[in-house]
């Protein structure tokens, strides 16, 4: 089966299985990085805010959303994968 967060592996034999599994693969690793970098971003929006100043405090507010975004564009990614994937297995009628 095809890999998740590396490319390399079988795949299953459609068109453009290579670009799918690289959308897969670039999604899974957003989804990923945008999940960490929220949640540090939130770390430090609120409970640590007061170590920095507010410029930082700014920025961070504004990272917030920016990856967030990040994690929404990898489920799209790897949604379009899974969905092209899913397709190839079922036998035409």
């Amino acid at each position: 089966m095809y890999s998740h967060f590396h490319l390399g592996g079988q795949r299953p034999d459609i068109g453009n299985a290579k670009l799918m599994h690289w959308l897969l693969v670039l999604g899974n690793w957003g989804m990923l990085l945008g999940v960490v970098m929220t949640v540090v971003s939130v770390m430090l929006s609120y409970p640590l805010a007061h170590w920095l100043s507010l410029p930082m405090q700014i920025l961070a507010h504004i990272s917030t959303l920016v990856f967030a975004t990040l994690v929404k564009f990898g489920y799209i990614l790897r949604s379009i994968a899974l969905n092209r994937f899913a397709g190839c297995g079922q036998p035409s009628l």
